[in-house]
């Protein structure tokens, strides 16, 4: 599961802003996995406590994280589909944001997915059979061979 966190000022994206970038997200990595894998969060920061260079940023800057979970990037097979990520996720980004005349920065993380657990279950690996009925229910539900 992608863990997506947007930091930002209160009012700075409206409802149908923010319904808009999750559901551009969301779509994106539903390519490859379940689409409630993924997790995304509006942190709106007050005024007068989210600074950049000591300065406050006044609804002018958009603070974006990434934790992978479900999907570990091998840093040297995946170098070139981890840029394909960050070059795609910038141009969404810069489509928004720039118009607006706002500036941005984001990161990615990545945690180990052995660590990883929906419902207290260890999530099939994606793509199996056992994948499959998580995704029709649409939720984690208990599959035959599950670890312990």
């Amino acid at each position: 599961m992608p863990v997506l966190q947007f930091y930002i000022n209160p009012n700075q994206l409206s409802l149908a802003e923010k319904e808009e970038l999750s559901k551009t997200l969301t779509d994106y990595y539903a390519q490859s996995m379940p689409d409630f894998f993924v997790d995304i969060m509006f942190n709106e920061l007050p005024h007068d406590s989210f600074f950049i260079g000591g300065k406050p940023t006044n609804g002018k800057f958009v603070r974006f994280t990434a934790d992978h979970i479900a999907v570990n990037w091998d840093k040297e097979k995946d170098a070139k589909r981890a840029k394909r990520y960050l070059n795609w996720l910038g141009g969404v980004f810069k489509e928004r944001f720039e118009p607006k005349g706002w500036t941005w920065e984001f990161h990615v993380t990545e945690s180990d997915k052995k660590l990883w657990r929906i419902q207290s279950l260890v999530p099939p690996l994606l793509g199996s059979e056992e994948m499959k009925l998580w995704v029709e229910a649409g939720k984690g539900v208990p599959w035959e061979g599950m670890e312990k």
